[in-house]
């Protein structure tokens, strides 16, 4: 079973959203597996916001990656460089003010 991980992010200046979105949507080709150098995120998809139950706590985009498993997403999260060079820029230039970040296995409850 893949592993889910959906994020969605607030910026503070909507002038620096699209730079966040480019950035993240070539996470997809940037991040390689330690192991074998190639690209280990299976799918990337995301779109604008468009929730109208009021529920969304002002997030503006919202994207969803498949990993092949755990291991995966654990290095992905925590050790792949491409990310957190992205992390950093989405903090600082980019000024997310705010991230939702969740994970699941597909079809395991």
């Amino acid at each position: 079973m893949t592993i889910i991980h959906v994020v969605a992010f607030k910026t503070a200046t909507p002038s620096t959203l699209g730079l966040l979105i480019t950035s993240i949507r070539a996470l997809k080709d940037n991040c390689l597996h330690p192991r074998t150098g190639k690209p280990y995120i299976l799918d990337l998809r995301g779109g604008k916001q468009i929730s109208t139950e009021g529920l969304d706590r002002g997030m503006q985009v919202v994207f969803v990656m498949e990993f092949e498993n755990d291991d995966d997403l654990e290095y992905y999260l925590y050790k792949d460089p491409a990310h957190e060079q992205f992390k950093k820029s989405a903090k600082g230039e980019w000024e997310a003010i705010d991230v939702v970040a969740l994970d699941f296995n597909n079809g395991k409850f």
